[in-house]
């Protein structure tokens, strides 16, 4: 099959603006619905095929299969986004009783209660917003008992934290330099949300529930999963050095009390994580020469051999900058996490599945890594035939202007694992 006619925006979320249901979370490094529309179409999958996503992020993925009838499982490691998925593949919702439960917690607000906020809250909503955010969200916890019903609204309070906050809260981190004006208050946006949602409801009418999600580290055995049980795989693995996903969420984390500090994101969120950023880890415990001793440089010395000199270049060139960060160490840890991933992706998939992985390289410090080119040769060293890369577009062109960045050409690509 050739992926040909793919739009520059498809390796980005900006189609599932317009979506309904895709269009319940806006994740800053999401990816288009079409992709996975066209992957089904030209794979011609059917109701005997199951799709595998290991890291399903806001769920495309899984909402794509999920409307075309196709079955689907999925891993994602984050408790916040666990719950967005589930709730966006939960459409059998009682739409009368959550109109209900509108009206009930616009009654539950008129009573003041003290209640503790979240410092860096405290810094990105106005007392008002900041008061019915918090009331919306003990409303739910305390009185609505069905599940389902719990996500699809903690889900509309989840977009209205980042409707109303004082700066963008996940563009992709926190923008204290750009203000937004909200013309609606914290309970007005959560009605509208889940109104709007509701109304999406109707799109999806009829639709039976195709697919499940787990709260799993894909890095991992997930024993849900049967050996050779998918067709094919489709997602978007983190980018080396390109986000924090712990750092991204964590407005929305520390709201639901899923954590608290720095810390809490350290133990409870990036360690179910790819290591894709150099606060995943301590410099201090790295050794190149235990490091060489593992399982995964083994299976892959050639290729290591041959990134070795770049990975050299980039801790000398480390000591010459302000950070001094141990971008060497991010793209060894990226590459070894990766490998765990794609045995598990190899391990699910048919003999005869394939897998398609949006992907972009990277330049840490101005020294090119092929990122896309590096996981399709490791690829071929546990299991799977052969590799083949579709560019999609440039990227990492606004950036160029900067005094500090490098001016290395960086491209965002669909790796095709057969």
């Amino acid at each position: 099959m050739e992926l040909v006619n793919l739009h520059k925006e498809i390796g980005t979320a900006k189609d599932n603006r317009n979506s309904p249901v895709h269009d319940w979370y806006r994740f800053t490094a999401g990816f288009s619905h079409k992709l996975v529309d066209k992957i089904i179409r030209e794979e011609k999958l059917t109701k005997d095929d199951v799709i595998y996503e290991c890291f399903a992020g806001c769920g495309t993925t899984l909402v794509s299969a999920q409307k075309n009838g196709i079955h689907a499982v999925g891993n994602e490691g984050q408790e916040l986004l666990y719950n967005v998925i589930r709730a966006k593949l939960n459409w059998d919702i009682n739409k009368v009783e959550i109109v209900k439960h509108l009206l009930d917690i616009e009654y539950a607000l008129e009573s003041k209660v003290l209640i503790p906020y979240h410092q860096l809250l405290l810094t990105l909503y106005n007392e008002g917003d900041l008061f019915q955010l918090y009331s919306i969200r003990d409303y739910i916890a305390l009185n609505i008992a069905d599940e389902k019903k719990a996500l699809f609204l903690n889900l509309a309070l989840t977009q209205t934290l980042h409707k109303v906050s004082i700066h963008p809260i996940a563009i992709p981190y926190i923008s204290r330099s750009k203000t937004l004006k909200n013309n609606l208050s914290a309970l007005e946006t959560f009605k509208h949300t889940a109104l709007k949602m509701l109304d999406d409801l109707n799109f999806v009418d009829n639709k039976t529930k195709t697919t499940s999600i787990y709260l799993h580290d894909s890095r991992e055995k997930n024993k849900n999963i049967l050996d050779n049980s998918c067709s094919v795989c489709i997602t978007s693995p983190p980018y080396l050095n390109n986000l924090d996903y712990g750092e991204v969420s964590k407005v929305c984390s520390h709201f639901f009390g899923i954590t608290d500090s720095w810390s809490d994101i350290t133990e409870k969120v990036r360690k179910n994580l790819v290591t894709g950023a150099t606060t995943h880890y301590k410099e201090s415990e790295f050794n190149m020469e235990q490091f060489k001793e593992r399982d995964f440089y083994k299976v892959n010395t050639e290729v290591m051999d041959q990134l070795m000199p770049d990975i050299l270049k980039i801790k000398e060139e480390s000591k010459n900058r302000k950070g001094k960060k141990s971008f060497d160490i991010l793209s060894l840890y990226y590459f070894e996490d990766m490998y765990k991933v794609l045995v598990e992706m190899r391990r699910v998939l048919k003999d005869d599945g394939k897998a398609y992985l949006v992907l972009g390289d990277s330049a840490p410090y101005g020294v090119f890594i092929d990122t896309t080119k590096i996981l399709g040769e490791i690829a071929k060293n546990i299991g799977f035939k052969n590799y083949k890369i579709i560019k999609i577009r440039d990227r990492g062109t606004k950036w160029l202007s900067l005094r500090y960045r490098h001016s290395q050409k960086l491209s965002e690509n669909i790796l095709i694992l057969e």
